[in-house]
Order: C-alpha cells, then sequence, then structure tokens
C-alpha cells in the first residue's frame, strides 16, 4: 500500500463511541501517528465548537476540523476559522418558510452559533449530545439577519422525517447539499460544500496525493470522503451508503474500529 500521509475521521458513531468517549487505546494511535508526520484532520457534521474539545481531549494539537458537513474548516488549537462557507440569505429565508409552514423543527447555525424557534426536549438533547447552548430566536428564528452555515431539521418521527425528505429533496436538491447525519437529522448546507470536497482541498494544498489519504465514516455524509480514496473505511456500524462508498471495512465505533484499521495499516504496514 502507498505510504498514508492523511488521515480524514469523522467523530460521532466513527471515532467516538456511543457514550460519546474516546478510548486510552485510541488515544495512544492516533498520538504516535502524528509523532511519524501523518496528518490528521476530524471532519464532522458537528459545530467548530462541538468539534474542538474533542481535539483537544485527544491531544491532536492545531489541526484542521472540517465542520458542518465540509462548510467551515478551522484550528482545532487555536480556534481560527479559515473557511466558511454559507447558503445564501435569500435561499435560506424560502426554506425557512416552507419548514415553517410544515410546522417541522429547526436548528440554524450562524457564526458557530445553535439558533432554534423555541425549546423543547429535543433542544435539550442536542445542548447535551453536543455539548452545546441553543439560543432562542422565537420569530426571529425565520427571518435570519445573516446567511447561515447550515440549517437542520429535527424530526424523530420516521413518517413525518419521510415527509421532509420527500419536499425538500426534490424543492431544493439542486440549490443546497442535502445529508442525513442521523436517522432524525436532515441538513443543508451549501451546494458545493460536503466532507469530500474539504478534505480534497486540504490534501491539495498539502501537496498529498489522495490515494495517499485515508478516511473513516459512518454516516450518508461521509459518503463523499469515503469515495475519494481506496484507503476509505466504514465502521462495522456504519450506514448501507456508507459502507457501499467506502473501500474496506473495520470494527464499529465501541470497539476502537477506527485505531484499529490506522494501527494495522499505518504503523505496521
Amino acid at each position: 500500500m502507498p505510504s498514508i500521509q492523511m488521515i480524514a475521521i469523522d467523530l460521532d458513531d466513527t471515532l467516538l463511541r456511543d457514550d460519546i468517549s474516546v478510548s486510552d487505546y485510541t488515544k495512544d494511535v492516533l498520538r504516535k501517528v502524528l509523532e511519524r508526520g501523518v496528518k490528521i484532520v476530524i471532519a464532522t457534521g458537528r459545530m467548530f465548537q462541538a468539534a474542538r474539545p474533542w481535539g483537544k481531549a485527544i491531544g491532536l494539537g492545531n489541526v484542521p476540523v472540517i465542520c458542518y458537513t465540509g462548510s467551515m474548516t478551522g484550528l482545532c488549537e487555536s480556534g481560527k476559522i479559515i473557511r466558511d462557507v454559507r447558503i445564501d440569505r435569500d435561499l435560506s429565508v424560502k426554506i425557512l418558510a416552507d419548514i415553517k409552514a410544515h410546522s417541522w423543527y429547526a436548528h440554524t447555525y450562524i457564526d458557530d452559533e445553535l439558533y432554534v424557534p423555541f425549546r423543547d426536549w429535543r433542544t435539550d438533547e442536542y445542548e447535551k449530545q453536543c455539548g452545546v447552548k441553543a439560543y432562542v430566536a422565537g420569530d426571529g428564528f425565520w427571518q435570519p439577519k445573516e446567511a447561515p452555515t447550515k440549517i437542520l431539521v429535527c424530526e424523530h418521527d420516521e413518517k413525518e422525517m419521510k415527509k421532509v425528505e420527500d419536499f425538500l429533496r426534490p424543492r431544493y436538491g439542486a440549490l443546497v447539499n442535502q445529508v442525513k447525519s442521523k436517522p432524525y437529522f436532515f441538513e443543508m448546507n451549501n451546494r458545493e460544500c460536503s466532507k469530500g470536497a474539504a478534505v480534497s482541498s486540504l490534501a491539495e494544498e498539502y501537496g498529498i496525493p489522495l490515494d495517499h489519504v485515508m478516511t473513516f465514516g459512518n454516516g450518508n455524509n461521509d459518503v463523499s470522503m469515503l469515495s475519494l480514496t481506496p484507503w476509505s473505511f466504514a465502521v462495522a456500524n456504519a450506514t448501507a451508503s456508507a459502507k457501499e462508498a467506502a473501500a474496506h471495512e473495520t470494527l464499529s465505533n465501541n470497539e476502537d474500529g477506527v485505531a484499529r484499521a490506522v494501527e494495522k495499516y499505518v504503523l505496521e504496514g
């Protein structure tokens, strides 16, 4: 195999266990990789402020953190934002009007802050999972003054989520990027943005060929980066679309699947 020079890793359900933890074994493997000069990139659908603590906790240093499914990239330690590509404001207002008309619950993300129209149990659950604070915007939520980085519809009822997809996909599919990071999260960001595009951009900046890049993911929003390289891995708990896109499969997130593959193919390979 070619020498791996960069590794891009999704967080939730890929690197993080179900209890949102990272094992000492995984931390040790990733630190050893960094010591060898391999670049590590976090690539997540999370907000930047919700992803940075994990890079710090693992001890990755000032690594790039691709957030919002590719719309924003920042540096872990310094907090510097190096890329923030947003949805056109007028388009976002139209999308939000349709969401409001259907009484679907939504989030917007502006300047790396989370906004909701009102609070309920879903707000509490999201805050707990991601370690962030939501700001209640009231009626102003539906007419944001600034363009959002991402719009998310949260619907835990499967039938209602199908209605969300059936309506929003054909109506806005040509205008925004649409992914489901979880079965109950339907996300929209700038049409030109994806994890794959962001990983490719960083690899080009570093002068690293894509066949020297390793990627790990579990969800539909990881497909774009799992399709990039012959050294892509879906964890065992991944969605069918992620497994189909990946060249390889590794153990689940609860079994340190990322670290096991990195140890085998990078440290021992």
